[in-house]
């Protein structure tokens, strides 16, 4: 009887342990749960404000797009921390003396994210496909030709007059809408949403996209390293961490409680006002990301009202520019109200038209409404509550535009509804959104009137301004010339700028390694 009582309680002993390891081996799926990593694995879990409409840089403008693709796919230049062009994929960048060749031997080693070897062919077709479907490439390569110089190494020939080597430099290493490469065969089979693979030869590899669930990305294992010391977006980019988890969370208040409660490595868009109780969270590193982007207030200039120059001035010449920054962020140290297109930590940047700029004149707006020959008419103005500080921008300056005797219609939308509107020629008069860091005057996508942006903008004179520009190769030239860009961009005001907004990010204290440039990485980043 004793031992059949013990043959028993070895058999319950067993069964509990068979449970337990059927449990433990579930817990090890890639699907991220609410309450922890998964087991065996490094994981860095994201969470976003807002997910992308595609990860294919050529069929998208949006920041979240970006944030997500340049882990995944890499191009033959980038940016360093001085914001110069350095080499990624190339080995190195060769300019002919005249100025008419561009050479780039490829790095050896690269290989693509489904095994195969990084060849010229996959660059030509990659750069092909850049010059068809960016404004930026297009800009860039319309009068060059791409293409392999011999087996490791890709040459771009320019007319006489193309734009210049210095001027598409810049171009191939500005990551929105950015030169990715891809490929052959994925861009072959490409369609007119995008392409159906998303196979680049970053640091991580597309593994699953659950819509509004997460975005994963794994350790790309045959990776290869650059040997050149990390600098901004260039150099070395080592991943440290199996798994990487991209999750669209539009509510900020859930994106700060899960970064509190570990469901989260690291949250970006984090309003502002969040900023003294993460501080002192001693599971919390915060972290002011700057410079990060600025506000703006895009104009339909088709729209009845103001498609009148003087009631664009007059909108500019009233507003409060400080108010205006200080509501959207609640805080001095998350802003600066300043002028240029170009930030104060770049070399470009200048003092032209800001005479122009943060005026606080009522007076003169309302002059220069009646000289528009505005007559009360209702201006549509769209905002979104997906970033908190836009909307907050939107209510002020509507409150100001109706000081100016504007009568204002605001309606919100989220953020993908919001661009939607936008690319209707009617309905709108104003909206409200941000851009990026430019790394010269031609790529703010609302001066060029060929880039057909949704504000219409449209002055012969701008457009000759930029193409001079692009034809430039010395730095003191380009300075003179976009000193007349920025000045003549205050006179016709297609946007307003109303000053820089630095970000609030933050992680959990076991994230190591963190470092900002331009917007969220995560190579070279650890969790302990």
């Amino acid at each position: 009887m004793k031992r059949k009582c013990i043959a028993i309680l070895l058999m319950v002993t067993m069964l509990l342990s068979l449970i337990g390891c059927s449990s433990s081996t579930s817990s090890t799926s890639d699907t991220p749960s609410g309450d922890g990593k998964t087991e065996g694995k490094k994981e860095l879990r994201v969470a976003t404000s807002t997910a992308p409409p595609t990860l294919d840089l050529l069929k998208t403008t949006t920041v979240a797009a970006v944030q997500i693709s340049w882990n995944i796919f890499e191009s033959l230049v980038t940016m360093d921390e001085n914001y110069q062009v350095a080499p990624m994929m190339a080995k190195s960048i060769d300019v002919s003396q005249d100025g008419k060749t561009i050479t780039f031997p490829l790095r050896e080693g690269l290989k693509f994210h489904n095994g195969k070897e990084v060849t010229v062919e996959d660059v030509v077709a990659s750069l092909t496909r850049w010059k068809e479907l960016s404004n930026n490439g297009r800009a860039a390569l319309t009068k060059a030709k791409v293409t392999a110089k011999d087996a490791q190494t890709v040459e771009i020939a320019l007319e006489n007059d193309s734009p210049s080597s210095a001027f598409i430099l810049s171009s191939l290493a500005f990551p929105q809408q950015g030169a990715m490469i891809m490929p052959k065969e994925v861009i072959e089979a490409a369609d007119e949403k995008g392409v159906k693979e998303y196979i680049g030869s970053g640091p991580f590899k597309f593994v699953e996209w659950k819509q509004d669930q997460y975005i994963h990305l794994q350790k790309f294992s045959d990776y290869k390293l650059s040997d050149q010391a990390t600098s901004g977006r260039a150099g070395k980019k080592e991943v440290l961490v199996d798994d990487l988890y991209f999750i669209p969370v539009t509510d900020a208040a859930t994106r700060v409680a899960g970064l509190q409660s570990g469901e989260y490595d690291f949250a970006d868009d984090i309003p502002i006002d969040n900023y003294n109780k993460l501080k002192e969270d001693p599971n919390i590193v915060t972290m002011i990301s700057k410079p990060r982007r600025w506000n703006g207030i895009v104009f339909n200039t088709k729209s009845d009202v103001f498609s009148n120059i003087k009631a664009r001035q007059a909108v500019n010449a009233g507003l409060d520019l400080d108010e205006i920054m200080m509501a959207a962020t609640g805080n001095p140290d998350f802003y600066r109200v300043d002028h240029g297109l170009m930030y104060q930590e770049q070399s470009l940047y200048v003092d032209a038209g800001k005479e122009n700029y943060n005026q606080k004149n009522l007076d003169k707006a309302k002059k220069l409404l009646a000289e528009a020959g505005y007559q009360g008419q209702t201006v549509t103005i769209l905002g979104t509550r997906d970033y908190e500080f836009l909307y907050k921008t939107a209510v002020v300056v509507k409150d100001q535009m109706e000081k100016m005797g504007i009568n204002v219609n605001l309606e919100i939308y989220d953020f993908p509804t919001l661009q939607r509107k936008t690319k209707e020629e009617k309905g709108w008069e104003m909206y409200f959104t941000y851009f990026p860091i430019y790394m010269n005057p031609t790529q703010p996508i609302f001066l060029d009137s060929r880039n057909k942006f949704v504000g219409q903008f449209n002055d012969p004179k701008m457009d000759q301004l930029l193409d001079k520009y692009r034809l430039s190769n010395e730095a003191s030239e380009q300075k003179e010339i976009f000193k007349e860009i920025q000045a003549l961009f205050w006179e016709d005001v297609p946007v307003i700028k109303l000053g820089d907004m630095f970000g609030l990010l933050a992680y959990r204290n076991n994230v190591k390694g963190y470092k900002y440039f331009y917007d969220i990485t995560f190579w070279n980043v650890s969790v302990e």
